[in-house]
């Protein structure tokens, strides 16, 4: 916990003075709460006078009302520093996080759901808002207000100051025994709300199917068993709190049934003035307030810790190793040797090697979970190999910096990744820097620019998430406007065609070749016939290499790239027949 806490602390960073002053601020104003209880005590002592003195009751009744207006004057002041300071820490935490992720190797994205990173960056960044912005302060001020009015209560009368205190180590006995399994329920619990977070996001991408096949809430299992979940588990832990709860916030509001009869007796026999017990019943019930604080408190910072602690697991995560002093290729052959790769513990990759030739088309093919994707991948260092080396130009990429090699490469996913943002902003990703012209020109090469002046707001149309307003052809020809304007040395097109229909296809063929013109070229198909003219093919089975060649090599090699040649030819000619034998295709 205390390891926990000095992490919260530390990301204070250069807000720490405002936290500071907040804390003592709130320090400061829940003390003048207490200001007119004790002048209340004083205007009682001058009541009980046989001669009133009105200009000093009406003094402390002038005091009464300054101490409340400071009250909240020095509140709202700690209220405005504690939050300015908590919104500086958090823009600084999700853009630490931001980075940090993209430090990491995919191999961290496909071991953790999408639920656990939302969690982190989103519901756990903001609890940490909360303890910054209201419970730090408020904790502070819980913890040293009572101290210093129990140091007060028994400079006034010490046997009621013990009668008002009697019941505070019954309430944290009771507390102890909430929080003794409350670290492994706090996981537990943290581990539900993952976990829904992530069907969630996996329900609403997959609306299209749902309602495609009649689907319902009820009927998507997977959804309706995570809520399910979650419901039980919060009653569990419900049920196994509210015995603890219960004893603790009866007895901590119960000091008056100590205080009443001592104080009776205290003042039957004389030894107590009537002021005094009065000063007493009013402090010792207004005493249990900052504890109950003080409670609430320490569940949500117990809450926070674990989500706090998450967070440091990313942050903590082992990135990909950066070189210390960097190199730099000279060309841009890229070649593989030796190289073995697994995920996980299950190797894909056996001992593969090859070399493409600098400003040559080279092409994967093979059956699906050949390892083509994964060694496409593997040249922007998206992963590390398990053993053997891949380099560019003859340095090893581990030797060159992330920065550098992804400069180099320039990649065409199957599945596009649009942001929600215009369709400018969504190009000009390929190079921060282009001006207007420049994404314009790289638009006109892509064959985006005449649907894209089409529409109403031009360049400045919102594409939707994740491309939503597009279709499948249009945010094809969009990515690889991105990669025309980023002119990178090397291509990597990972099925950039396999679900277009024909007359985007021919586009989007036309925009490759101006993308790859002077370009090492490297091609992940399933349509054969798009990579006939490649000046080498390599064919991929089971994670090894079996052939290479030019298509009419292979092709008279007779062996699985025939074959699947083969296959592909017949598929052009199927066709579906009536039962009277009607051709329909």
């Amino acid at each position: 916990m205390l390891e926990g806490l000095k992490r919260l602390l530390k990301l204070a960073g250069q807000q720490r003075r405002k936290l500071i002053a907040s804390c003592i601020l709130s320090v400061v104003g829940t003390a003048l709460g207490l200001v007119p209880f004790i002048l209340i005590y004083l205007m009682v002592l001058e009541l009980f006078n046989p001669m009133i003195n009105q200009v000093y009751v009406w003094k402390l009744v002038f005091w009464c009302f300054v101490a409340i207006v400071l009250r909240f004057a020095f509140m709202g002041l700690s209220g405005t520093l504690s939050h300015l300071a908590a919104y500086s820490i958090l823009y600084d935490l999700r853009i630490k996080l931001a980075k940090k992720l993209g430090t990491l190797p995919l191999g961290y994205f496909n071991e953790k759901n999408t639920g656990t990173t939302k969690t982190a960056m989103n519901e756990h960044v903001e609890n940490i808002e909360v303890f910054i912005a209201h419970n730090l302060p408020d904790l502070t001020a819980a913890i040293v207000v009572p101290i210093f009015t129990a140091a007060f209560l028994f400079i006034v009368d010490w046997r009621m100051a013990l009668a008002t205190l009697a019941v505070i180590p019954v309430a944290f006995i009771a507390q102890g025994f909430r929080y003794r399994d409350f670290k492994p329920l706090m996981k537990g619990y943290y581990d539900a709300l993952e976990k829904i977070n992530s069907i969630i996001i996996e329900y609403t991408q997959g609306m299209a199917v749902i309602k495609a096949f009649n689907q319902t809430v009820e009927s998507f299992r997977r959804y309706k068993d995570s809520i399910e979940d979650y419901r039980d588990y919060m009653e569990m832990w419900s049920k196994r709190f509210i015995p603890s709860w219960t004893i603790f916030s009866v007895v901590v509001v119960a000091n008056l049934i100590v205080i009443l009869p001592v104080g009776a007796w205290l003042y039957i026999s004389g030894s107590l003035s009537m002021p005094t017990l009065i000063l007493f019943l009013i402090l010792g019930i207004g005493f249990s307030a900052p504890l109950m604080k003080l409670n609430t408190f320490s569940n949500l910072f117990l809450q926070i810790l674990e989500g706090e602690n998450r967070i440091n697991e990313i942050l903590t995560e082992k990135p990909l190793l950066e070189p210390e002093k960097e190199k730099l290729p000279s060309d841009f052959e890229i070649k593989f040797q030796g190289v073995h790769f697994s995920y996980n513990e299950t190797e894909v990759l056996h001992n593969v090697n090859f070399v493409v030739p600098q400003n040559t088309v080279t092409a994967f093919v093979g059956p699906s979970g050949a390892g083509k994707t994964t060694i496409a991948r593997l040249i922007p260092r998206f992963w590390d190999v398990d053993t053997g080396e891949i380099s560019i130009g003859g340095i090893n990429i581990k030797d060159m910096k992330t920065e550098s090699l992804m400069s180099l490469v320039a990649f065409v996913f199957q599945d596009v990744i649009l942001f929600n943002d215009t369709v400018y902003e969504n190009i000009r990703r390929g190079r921060e820097d282009a001006s207007e012209e420049d994404v314009i020109n790289a638009a006109k090469m892509a064959h985006c620019h005449e649907f894209i002046s089409a529409r109403p707001a031009g360049y400045q149309t919102i594409v939707g998430e994740p491309g939503a307003k597009l279709s499948g052809g249009e945010k094809q020809r969009i990515s690889i406007a991105r990669a025309i304007l980023k002119d990178a040395t090397i291509i990597i097109l990972d099925e950039a065609t396999a679900f277009v229909d024909p007359e985007n296809e021919e586009l989007i063929q036309d925009a490759i070749e101006k993308l790859a013109y002077g370009k090492t070229l490297i091609i992940i198909a399933h349509r054969l016939s798009t990579i006939t003219g490649a000046d080498r093919i390599i064919v991929l089975d089971e994670g090894k290499i079996v052939e290479k060649g030019t298509h009419e090599e292979l092709i008279q090699a007779g062996n699985l790239y025939s074959r699947m040649w083969n296959a592909h030819v017949s598929a052009q000619d199927w066709k579906f027949e009536t039962e009277g034998g009607e051709d329909v295709s």
